[in-house]
């Protein structure tokens, strides 16, 4: 069965959904609007119009343009900031009024695809919290730093706004970027890590909200659905072949077999991913890594049932695969989990 997915060519996502506040707060610094747009096929009057629609790939345009102009590593934080404070954004006003925290964030991801089409989530339960693991939907190589400071600092700003604390909340990232530890004070960040993940104690997880309010709530997620009209709720190609190969384990889905489930040839697949900078056997590889680094902190796996719940042929190609992704064998992973 054909399953939709969009690509940097298609209109995603609206003007004053981040566009419009991004160009507000690089202007307050000094950036020339014309330079900011440079590149990009937005028109100082499309910023006008409540409906307009960009690109995903105008976006990253965008951002590059405002990287270029300004020296401004805490604009991350600031948009998203604005963006969680924004009376356009319905999907931000309904994260004020929800129940607690589980109930925001589960609206958050289920109308993602109107603020952060380039991001999913997987969910974690660990001993002393919910680790919220922050995956690329777009490719590999696009899981850009602009983008996760943004996403982050809109989760940590709604929860100091309405918990009034961010004590016991630690940041995970893959990549060194010590701009980001600077803006998210109060928040424990550590670098090199084997994803970007955000770590909530259950104590604040259903902690009542200050603002919650049933009716508001209602009113706002009424106005997500409408918009979800005009944004379909539509997924990007890398994620829906994650998410495929995900379910399949521990067989191995083909890239013939994948490109037939969605609907399209094999060329064809192999040509749309180029255009997210990854190819498949990097997404496969990605799910068997993320896959086999969560089987082994449950601690009840040997490497000979590791090898047979990811699709490997022996437990001896299995541990040469675990070191290529973390520079350790599965044994001394086990270990270094253990200790925190």
């Amino acid at each position: 069965m054909s399953q939709r997915h969009f690509g940097y060519q298609d209109k995603i996502l609206l003007l004053q959904h981040g566009c419009s506040e991004l160009l507000a707060l690089a202007q307050r610094r000094g950036a020339l609007l014309h330079k900011l747009l440079s590149g990009t096929g937005i028109f100082e009057q499309d910023l006008h119009k409540p409906l307009g629609r960009l690109h995903y790939s105008d976006w990253l345009t965008l951002l590059k343009n405002c990287q270029q102009q300004l020296n401004s590593p805490e604009l991350p934080y600031l948009l998203g900031n604005a963006l969680l404070n924004s009376r356009y954004i319905s999907l931000c006003q309904s994260l004020h009024y929800a129940q607690n925290l589980r109930q925001a964030l589960s609206q958050l991801y289920y109308f993602r695809h109107q603020l952060f089409p380039c991001f999913y989530a997987r969910l974690y339960r660990q001993q002393h919290g919910i680790v919220i693991e922050i995956k690329p939907a777009m490719g590999l190589a696009n899981q850009d730093g602009f983008m996760l400071g943004l996403l982050f600092a809109l989760i940590l700003n709604l929860i100091k706004q309405q918990l009034g604390t961010v004590n016991g909340i630690s940041l995970q990232l893959q990549h060194d970027a010590s701009a980001m530890q600077q803006q998210f004070f109060g928040v424990e960040v550590s670098f090199n890590q084997a994803a970007d993940s955000l770590c909530i104690p259950f104590s604040l997880w259903q902690q009542p909200f200050a603002d919650a309010n049933v009716e508001q709530l209602s009113a706002k997620i009424r106005s997500c659905r409408q918009l979800n009209r005009m944004l379909d709720k539509q997924r990007a190609l890398p994620e829906l072949i994650c998410r495929l190969q995900q379910r399949a384990l521990p067989q191995l889905l083909s890239q013939e077999q994948v490109a037939a489930m969605l609907g399209l040839s094999s060329s064809s697949l192999k040509r749309q991913l180029s255009q997210h900078q990854t190819h498949f056997a990097a997404l496969v590889d990605s799910v068997r890594r993320d896959a086999a680094r969560h089987l082994l902190q449950q601690g009840q796996y040997s490497n000979r049932q590791l090898a047979s719940r990811l699709g490997y042929s022996d437990e001896h190609n299995f541990r040469r695969a675990f070191k290529r992704w973390t520079g350790v064998i599965p044994s001394s992973f086990k270990d270094l989990f253990n200790t925190h």
